[in-house]
């Protein structure tokens, strides 16, 4: 009977040619059929076991830090930890660690293994896919086409390569996007479950990442016009914006518990971090009003030439464009809901990119919760094309586009993975679609990773069998990084960035003054500069391994008061 109601939530027929029950799982196999090929082609059955790695390490390496931190040293949930010990005691957050925690119930469970973080994001990423999925087919009547506008989340390059990693925008995408497609369900065939579960799963992803607001933020424009009774006013009446149908107590506790659990999270989040003297997490907007005329048109030429075909590659980006210009010119067709959404992703969309341009220079994970709009639009089309999907021409166009571009999208997204993922991989080096540039900048990354902080992932067990407890105070040389070295090791401590060693003699000074207890250097021929040959009585070998070598910090009464003056 469960099983029933669940179904039900998704795949009982609105007002639209409805397809049977036979056909529907039809499509289901089709799209799991999809996802499963492309697991495969992503070669994910290896890089599941991978350690955080490549693009945007030091983002993966924070997540996984804070996990860490909850599982060895008690799961308090309200005072979240990382290896880096700039904030006191470690203290930092930023989103609320709804992933991090569940992972460390999880290894307390399962023991602790990294692939199961991975597994939970790639988990709820493919359930989105699935709703949205059986969405479209309420929607479109058309597995075909629902199958193609869903394969284009499914193989955009970016989702591709953060779904199965430990960031936490995809989770938040996906959950917006449930929540997206259960209200727009809702106000088609009104169902109280639906609704609640609109409101958990867009609350939970802005908890997750604040940038997953509009599914949320439209419902909540909704309850508003619902309650108040001011969508006439706000909107006219050719708007007809639907009732959602509830009860006004409901909607008003829904969304006010909603609204506090949110605010209250990141003002606790601020209070945390300035509490603790914590840099480590953004949490304000870097926008495009403070930029200098050089980096801006530095930015922008980054994000069309890099960024974008990441989101989309390119012929899909394009085509994006064209169902974006085409929901426009039909926008009088759509009902009020889908105008509204359409709008409002669309607005966000442009002042996402204003208030964030400053880190479009190679983060590209910013844009995962942008992904809502490519969503919303597919939604849009679909509605539009219901009446339409029978006419010779729109089949006939439907089945050329899916069966030229999923393949094409399937092998371009695997190779962008691939690419970041493994070294020397065949499929990346055939692929034509991969730029001579972007095989450069991975070779780059492989090799600067290998001449440092990859030493340092098999490292702990010696650490420990010289007496190195993972509270002991370490400095770490050379790591850009909050975490990425620090938890490699497991160790607390405190990193040194290469390039700083290289131009600070005097470097060292303040973290002897820190009172660190070792130094690891992953990289020996640092010893040679002037920063490590200045403070060098302060240390004593203690044990080399795999090329990297530990020293013990001696203690003060040993070496004079030097670095007190």
């Amino acid at each position: 009977m469960k099983l029933v109601r669940l179904k039900g939530l998704f795949l009982q027929p609105m007002n639209t040619t409805s397809l049977s029950s036979r056909q529907r799982i039809k499509g289901n196999l089709l799209l799991m059929a999809l996802v499963v090929v492309l697991f495969l082609l992503n070669f994910s059955t290896q890089t599941l076991f991978f350690r955080p790695r490549s693009y945007h390490q030091w983002r993966q390496s924070d997540c996984l830090s804070i996990t860490k931190n909850y599982y060895e040293e008690g799961m308090h949930f309200f005072s979240p930890k990382i290896h880096y010990q700039g904030p006191a005691e470690g203290k930092a957050v930023s989103e609320m660690p709804i992933l991090n925690y569940t992972t460390a119930c999880l290894w307390k469970i399962f023991g602790e293994h990294e692939y199961i973080y991975r597994l939970l994001e790639y988990f709820i990423f493919i359930t989105a896919i699935f709703v949205f999925f059986n969405t479209l087919l309420r929607t479109s009547g058309s597995i075909l086409l629902a199958f193609f506008l869903c394969s284009m989340l499914l193989t955009s390059p970016l989702l591709t390569y953060y779904s199965l990693n430990f960031i936490a925008d995809v989770p938040a995408f996906s959950m917006a996007l449930i929540s997206f497609c259960l209200l727009w369900l809702h106000t088609r065939t009104p169902s109280r479950k639906r609704f609640l579960l609109a409101l958990i799963t867009g609350t939970l992803a802005v908890l997750m990442k604040a940038s997953a607001l509009t599914p949320l933020a439209l419902l909540l424009l909704l309850v508003a016009v619902d309650v108040l009774g001011i969508g006439e006013k706000l909107f006219g009446k050719k708007l007809h914006l639907p009732s959602l149908n509830l009860g006004k107590k409901t909607l008003l506790l829904g969304s006010l518990l909603a609204i506090t659990i949110i605010i209250g999270w990141y003002r606790y989040a601020l209070y945390y971090n300035a509490d603790n003297n914590n840099n480590v997490f953004l949490l304000t907007i870097l926008p495009i009003w403070e930029m200098s005329e050089q980096d801006l048109i530095y930015n922008f030429r980054t994000l069309f030439t890099s960024l974008f075909p990441i989101f989309l590659n390119k012929p899909m980006f394009l085509l994006f464009l064209l169902m974006y210009a085409y929901v426009w010119a039909s926008f009088r067709e759509l009902d009020g809901f889908l105008r509204t959404a359409f709008v409002l992703a669309s607005l966000y969309f442009v002042g996402y990119l204003l208030a964030f341009f400053q880190v479009f220079t190679v983060h590209d994970y910013y844009l995962t919760n942008l992904m809502i709009l490519p969503a919303i639009t597919c939604v849009c089309l679909a509605n539009l094309l219901h009446a339409k999907q029978h006419q010779p021409v729109v089949k006939k166009f439907t089945l050329v586009v899916t069966i030229l571009l999923v393949p094409f999208n399937s092998l371009h997204s695997a190779a962008i993975y691939r690419l970041r993922n493994i070294k020397n991989d065949k499929l990346t080096y055939w692929c034509p679609t991969i730029t001579q540039e972007e095989r450069n900048l991975a070779d780059y990354m492989f090799w600067d990773y290998s001449r440092g902080i990859e030493k340092l992932e098999m490292i702990t067990p010696a650490l420990r069998a010289h007496g190195i407890h993972r509270n002991d105070k370490v400095l770490v040389i050379p790591d850009g990084s909050f975490n990425i070295a620090l938890y490699m090791m497991d160790q607390k401590g405190y990193p040194i960035d290469r390039n700083h060693f290289h131009e600070n003699a005097d470097i060292i000074k303040p973290f002897l003054k820190k009172g660190i207890e070792y130094l690891i250097l992953a990289d020996t021929t640092l010893m040679q500069e002037p920063a490590f040959t200045n403070y060098s009585q302060h240390f004593k070998p203690l044990f080399v391994h795999g090329g990297v070598k530990v020293f013990e910090v001696l203690p003060h009464h040993s070496i004079g008061a030097s670095i007190t003056h």
